[in-house]
């Protein structure tokens, strides 16, 4: 089998996106639940780009497995499933765990027995219906513009999904990413598949170029950027296992008492405010604001502010802050969190950001915690 470079670039990422989804399947650092749906999306992406090459250098009239499980089964109909629970479960979507979603495989198993049924008369002739003679070949365009139809459905689904979800910053941002590749790939298809022939940029055959060249940057930033974010992503899960608060110890503010004096009541106020931070730890929250707080204590956002400068020497902003700067230098000498990485420890204590977290570490404390983390090991 001859190959020219694009090709050999194309097979190279497809075998390492292959690999990518082993390491994500079979190791223990990766093991979210949400992460082998992404792997499973990825081996069926490489798997269509490997059968795509393969048939476009015909070997497939050599090999008839390779045309039975290349064109002969609808596998562009099943590889962005995995992709759509990919984003249900990542950002703890309510359908996320819904056995509904089988229905998505519909279409891909009543294309995979149409094309069974005509496998058997056109190529074993062990059926000879006039139907299959006259239309087998509308099945086949049916099913490759009902794919790119389906496809782009599930594309701005997905998209809609990310979008209305209450995940983090960076989670938010990550998935983005992966939806903006498999958006562009998707576009390139359609553009790919509608352009015509006379009016193309190069010679071409069955093996679309711009779309596998597009998968193999996909793959390629997938291998280098997934399994470090892959990684943070567990070690956030686990960090907030570990943090997690049991629900009998989460705190209820009491109400407005009116036959307490003015002082009194501001008072209470500011102990519920303590006890939210303190016990229910509600800085962790990376889209904490003044009206979270303000609605859980029962005041107006204004009040708040008022009652935080009043009782502190410090801004709202700041006081979170502070906290999650407390709350990152105990895991950070908590040898219990030495496994995990320190932009983990420092997301899931409340920072929406890597940047913003060391910007504020340092601000606070003098350091990077890295240097404050080796500096308090010596002492």
């Amino acid at each position: 089998m001859n190959l020219n470079v694009i090709e050999i670039l194309v097979f190279v990422s497809l075998i390492q996106g292959f690999l990518f989804s082993i390491v994500i399947l079979t190791q223990n650092t990766f093991k979210v639940k949400a992460n082998k749906y992404l792997a499973y999306s990825t081996f069926l992406l490489s798997y269509i780009g490997v059968i795509e090459l393969l048939v476009a250098k015909d070997l497939d009239k050599e090999y008839y497995f390779i045309d039975y499980f290349g064109d002969d089964i609808p596998w562009l109909l099943l590889f962005y499933i995995p992709m759509v629970v990919y984003f249900l479960k990542s950002t703890k979507n309510k359908f996320a765990n819904s056995k509904k979603l089988f229905l998505l495989t519909i279409p891909f198993f009543l294309f995979w027995v149409l094309y069974t049924i005509i496998d058997l008369q056109i190529d074993f002739g062990l059926i000879d219906w006039e139907i299959v003679n006259n239309n087998y070949r509308l099945v086949y365009d049916i099913e490759f513009y009902f794919s790119i139809l389906f496809n782009v459905v599930l594309c701005v689904l997905s998209y809609f999904i990310i979008k209305r979800s209450n995940i983090s910053f960076d989670e938010r941002k990550w998935l983005k990413n992966i939806w903006f590749f498999i958006a562009s790939l998707l576009l390139i298809w359609v553009i790919n598949t509608f352009i015509p022939d006379d009016i193309y940029p190069f010679e071409h055959t069955d093996i679309t170029y711009p779309v596998w060249l597009g998968v193999s940057i996909y793959v390629y930033w997938l291998i280098f950027r997934g399994l470090i974010q892959l990684k943070l992503s567990q070690d956030k899960s686990e960090i907030h296992s570990l943090l997690s608060i049991p629900e009998n110890e989460k705190v209820v503010t009491q109400a407005d008492d009116n036959s307490k004096n003015p002082s009194e009541t501001k008072n209470l106020y500011f102990q519920n405010f303590l006890a939210l931070m303190n016990k229910e730890k509600l800085y962790r929250n990376p889209e904490l604001s003044r009206d979270i707080v303000a609605e859980k204590l029962n005041m107006s956002t204004g009040y708040l502010s008022q009652l935080i400068s009043a009782s502190t020497s410090s801004n709202f902003t700041s006081l979170i802050n502070d906290y999650r700067i407390e709350d990152i230098k105990q895991m950070l000498l908590n040898p219990d969190f030495d496994k995990y990485s320190i932009v983990a420890i420092g997301l899931e204590a409340g920072f929406k950001s890597k940047s913003t977290f060391y910007s504020e570490f340092k601000k606070s404390t003098g350091y990077t915690p890295n240097q404050f983390k080796l500096i308090e090991n010596k002492s």
